[in-house]
Formats: C-alpha cells, structure tokens, sequence
C-alpha cells in the first residue's frame, strides 16, 4: 500500500494490486473506521476502485489541534489504523437485476456478438453467469461501475459514434459493464436494458447500490416484465 499526498489538504492511499472485490473491501473498510471516529479535522473521503483520497483541514490542524505537519499526521494515521480495520464477513445477496437483451434494447448487440464470435445464447450465459460487484461509482448518480465480467465479454472498442443511451441501459466498455442511471450520449456499447430504477433523486438516500455491493443479471423476455419509461430511439434512421 502506497500514501502519498495529492496537494496540501489531501492524502491518498493507493492499493498496488489488480482490481478485485477483496480491495474494494479494504478500502470500504478503511473509509469506514474514518467515518466511525469522525475526525473533525477529515472533511471528505472520495473512493474509487483502488484508492482512497482522505480531504483534511489543514489550517484547523495546526489552529486548534497542535498539530505541526498535517500531512505527516494523516500519513502516521493511516498507517496505524490498518491494523485495526475489520470487514463486515457476513453474506451479502447479490441484487437481482432483471435485463432483456439485444433487439432496440441492446442496439450495440448484435455487432458485438460478430466480434466476439459469439451466439447470442452464448453471450448471455456469459453475462449471466457472474456475479459482479460494485467497484465503482460514477460518471452520474448512482452509475455503478461493475467488475467481474467474464474475460471472453472484455472488448477495446466502443461505438463508432455518440448516440442517445436511455437510463436502464446496460453497457459494456472494457472489462467492466454499467447501468446508466440518467439520459445521456456516449460511445459506450448498450447490450441490453432493464427496469429496475437505480436512482431517486426525491430521496435522501439516493442510490439503490452502494460500493462494494453485488449483482446478479436475470435474463428476461420482453413480455415478462414492466419495461418503464424505456425510450426507444432508432438509431438506424437516416
């Protein structure tokens, strides 16, 4: 594990390693000891999928707690708490996301499958095959960035061109899928779509899913379930 300082008011602890649920777990657990001791010097902690960024009041450091070099203090912080940090070890049930796959749902599909080499029943074995994990969030509320795709569903591509992407799609790009949570135009590849609103921004608790939460895709007709507000664009047309 790396610390170093990003700014004056700012340290990060950067875990070297492939990104994997057992890190994000580390630094959830790490993010929530801080949160427990409620520091009152620390005023934001910002993780992402292999760091953690600690924001401190510097100035309140040296003002009110005597404390000569903040950076110095928060390194030696950090280092003393990682013995102490504990996992939470129990189960947790992965959300059941319901999807339907390809046609105007999953626009991208059909060209991926051609780069894949891949049948469609294949692919959605594929994807529905794992379980995935929240190793990120981003890009608009509630976006859950998920790790554990199947390596033979990794691509290095994206759609040859921005299109309309409505919320409930679920995309690819890389190694990892998402589902979008909000109307938007991107290059991502949408495989397919699902009903399930992720986002509520009447709420105080915003977000359905949180880091280092699991998810399973239920691959499902079109008939089976309420598809929403989908909205379908042809992409096609001229």
């Amino acid at each position: 594990m790396k610390v170093y300082s990003q700014g004056d008011q700012a340290i990060v602890v950067s875990i070297e390693k492939d990104v994997s649920q057992k890190l994000t777990e580390d630094l959830i657990a790490l993010r929530s000891y801080l949160i427990d001791k409620a520091y009152p010097f620390i005023t934001e902690i910002v993780p992402t999928e292999s760091d953690l960024m600690i924001c401190y009041d510097a100035r309140d450091m040296i003002k009110h707690h005597n404390i000569q070099s903040p950076f110095l203090y928060m390194k030696a912080l950090i280092d003393s708490v990682q013995l102490e940090i504990k996992h939470n070890d129990e189960a947790q049930q992965p959300l059941e996301v319901p999807i339907v796959y390809g046609d105007e749902f999953g626009p991208d599909l059909p060209e991926l499958l051609k780069y894949l080499k891949l049948k469609l029943s294949d692919f959605i074995q594929l994807h529905t095959g794992e379980q995935y994990f929240v190793s990120m969030m981003g890009y608009s509320p509630g976006f859950p960035y998920l790790t554990g795709m199947h390596k033979k569903l990794h691509v290095n591509h994206t759609s040859k061109q921005k299109k309309f992407i409505p919320a409930g799609s679920v995309i690819i790009e890389g190694k990892k899928c998402g589902i979008v949570t909000t109307d938007t135009y991107n290059d991502w590849l949408v495989i397919g779509y699902t009903p399930l609103q992720l986002f509520f921004p009447d709420r105080e608790d915003f977000t359905l899913l949180k880091l280092g939460d699991n998810v399973k895709f239920v691959a499902k007709e079109k008939n089976e379930i309420e598809l929403g507000d989908f909205k379908y664009v042809d992409h096609n047309r001229k």
